[in-house]
């Protein structure tokens, strides 16, 4: 494989690095690539069409990253995800998004009151797939809702951290756990509701509140 960069689909050298790990990773967040499977070179060239180079690149990101594991001798498998460190990722995304909901509503509070509209959009979408029985979109639309909080609480740091810790937890969501029903859009609903009315306080409690429920969800008890 490392001969058919001519006919890849990826462009320049640095850019089939980037599409190259963003793709694996999609494939494993999505559940595409299951947990415990081999990853070898040979087979991730011909699935992505480049070279060995930014394949190699893409396993020591992910593995950095905690999506795939490389041991001496033994070539590279995705990693897997325990109930130790589901708990933990919900615990470091209800602390991340408690934070950004409060820090948000305190700019709307202050007069940059944008975020709100973009919201409410966002959650208008999703009440319409929701209504429809279309569900493709839901995670997206998800995603897209409280990363919007995150990239208005006027933080730099705080957007990047709940990427991070979103992929992992869609993977976990892959596994075959939904939150995003009618009552996770009600929920958020309700966090845009306390960030419009400028409540830091409440818009981080409902925050918190909505990761915690879908923790218990996750774990059946909720």
């Amino acid at each position: 494989m490392d001969g058919q960069d001519g006919g890849n689909r990826y462009g320049s050298a640095d850019g089939k690095a980037r599409r190259v790990l963003a793709a694996l990773r999609a494939d494993i967040v999505t559940g595409v690539l299951a947990q415990g499977e081999r990853l070898t070179e040979a087979r991730l060239c011909e699935r992505y069409r480049v070279s060995r180079v930014p394949v190699r690149e893409a396993l020591r990101t992910l593995a950095v990253q905690g999506f795939v594991e490389v041991r001496p001798n033994q070539g590279a498998t995705v990693a897997t995800i325990d109930d130790a460190d589901a708990e933990d990722l919900f615990a470091v995304r209800g602390t991340i998004e408690e934070i950004a909901a409060a820090r948000c509503a305190a700019r709307v509070a202050g007069g940059e009151d944008a975020v709100v509209d973009l919201l409410g959009l966002l959650v208008a979408e999703g009440e319409a797939e929701l209504a429809s029985g279309r569900t493709e979109r839901l995670p997206e639309l998800n995603t897209r809702f409280h990363l919007a909080i995150a990239e208005h609480s006027g933080s730099a740091s705080l957007p990047s951290l709940l990427r991070h810790v979103s992929d992992r937890i869609e993977w976990i969501y892959a596994m075959g756990v939904s939150v995003a029903g009618p009552r996770s859009w009600a929920e958020h609903r309700g966090i845009l509701a306390a960030i419009a009315a400028g409540d830091p306080a409440s818009a981080g409690a409902l925050a918190r509140a909505h990761v915690e429920r879908a923790e218990r969800h996750h774990r059946g008890v909720g």
